[in-house]
């Protein structure tokens, strides 16, 4: 419920981000200090995703980092902290038209959403983790 409506208000914003940028090199330092970790952040433009920033939200009673991507006109929330446990395959739900899929690794918890198709999610998801067991 609290990953929907952070989607749902960013979406409602003149920008959906605090730091605009491509660069993974400038958009992961940002998050230094303002969570309790950084995300790995990845540009994945050649495959059709291009990061366009991150920015700081709110969920489960936690500030949470927020990796802001975009396929055509689709924007892309990929919310993520720092979480105890085992690595979790993806979940995939829907809720309210939109779509959500969730995941551990390493010690963070991810949660992307968007409206794009199942499909295109699923894919988007796939290439965040090709990336990260690359870094």
């Amino acid at each position: 419920h609290d990953i929907l409506n952070a989607h749902l208000r960013s979406l409602l914003l003149d920008s959906p981000v605090q730091v605009a940028s491509a660069d993974q090199h400038t958009v992961r330092p940002w998050f230094a200090g303002r969570v309790d970790f950084a995300p790995a952040v990845r540009d994945l433009a050649a495959d059709g995703f291009p990061l366009i920033g991150g920015r700081l939200d709110y969920v489960d009673d936690r500030r949470v980092g927020a990796l802001v991507y975009k396929h055509g006109r689709h924007l892309i929330n990929v919310f993520a902290w720092a979480s105890p446990g085992n690595d979790q395959p993806p979940q995939l739900s829907t809720r309210s038209g939109y779509n959500i899929v969730a995941w551990m690794k390493q010690g963070v918890a991810y949660w992307a959403v968007s409206d794009l198709n199942q499909d295109e999610l699923q894919k988007f998801q796939r290439l965040l983790i090709r990336c990260q067991r690359m870094a």
